[in-house]
């Protein structure tokens, strides 16, 4: 817990502890003892060879893998795949949970470690930004264009931004902002999608480009470079001050300073921390830690 609140702000545990006590569990093997004797505990070695009569402890065997994080990868997928968000969110979130827990040996696997933290973190902020979309009440139609537009602007996977795109180009173009209606049917035309989507777009577009005027006024730019904030769910623009979540990157407006990041609600925005560490290769030295 003090390694992962100096690597990583981490100060809410409670999410973890299940996780904890899953590697507490793996890590110990229990063995029956003579009669009326009490069973007797051992510690599973992570390099134990059984070939080899006597060898020194090294650490702990270990529970969570790489590639028990892309098999998650795969899962989370799918579930996006199928419209299945809120279950795709909960996968995302484990996914965070355990990659501190995860040790990998070579510089290779830590870079791929790092970038399923930007996986987690692009599609948790999508996610949520859906999520919060579909909350609100039919009447709110400027937020529910905020939020259709703000997802489209994650960094997903091609079929999941086609997705976006799409739900987009409907909402805006129900609400009558077709110049902004326009610029998502572009962006989707660009994927390439199969014939039925992108005829589809096309007619949109054409329809639009008659009258390329907004019906309504909302907080978005598409030329403008933005995060966006997971917990207001607002965008902010390049050069804007923002407080930053130390170990996935999310940005966040200055007033979440202190608070818990969604993504994983146990690290605290704008902690001081060194960064992530997986691996040995990272380390320089026992101060590392």
């Amino acid at each position: 817990m003090s390694l992962l609140h100096r690597q990583l702000g981490a100060v809410n545990f409670t999410p973890l502890k299940p996780l904890f006590m899953d590697l507490f569990t793996a890590s110990h093997a229990i063995m029956p003892g003579l009669a009326g004797m009490p069973p007797l505990l051992s510690h599973i070695d992570a390099k134990h060879n059984s070939s080899v009569q006597a060898q020194p402890p090294t650490s702990p065997t270990l529970l969570y893998s790489l590639s028990q994080l892309e098999d998650q990868l795969k899962v989370a997928y799918k579930l996006v795949t199928e419209g299945k968000f809120a279950d795709a969110l909960k996968v995302f979130t484990r996914m965070l949970h355990m990659i501190p827990l995860t040790v990998v040996e070579t510089r290779k696997e830590v870079d791929e470690v790092k970038e399923l933290v930007s996986i987690c973190k692009h599609y948790h902020i999508a996610l949520r930004c859906e999520l919060k979309r579909k909350e609100l009440k039919e009447d709110d139609a400027k937020r529910a264009m905020e939020l259709a537009a703000y997802f489209t602007h994650c960094k997903l996977e091609p079929m999941h931004l086609a997705l976006s795109l799409r739900s987009a180009m409907s909402i805006f173009f129900k609400n009558k902002n077709l110049g902004t209606c326009a610029h998502f049917c572009r962006r989707l035309l660009e994927l390439t999608p199969g014939p039925k989507i992108a005829d589809q777009a096309r007619q949109v577009l054409t329809a639009c480009e008659k009258a390329p005027n907004d019906a309504v006024r909302i907080e978005y730019d598409p030329r403008n470079p933005f995060d966006i904030c997971s917990i207001t769910f607002t965008p902010i623009y390049k050069g804007s001050k923002y407080a930053e979540d130390p170990y996935t990157g999310a940005r966040f407006v200055p007033k979440c300073e202190g608070q818990l990041s969604p993504l994983g609600d146990f690290v605290r925005i704008g902690a001081d921390a060194s960064g992530l560490i997986v691996s040995p290769t990272q380390l320089t030295g026992r101060n590392a830690l």
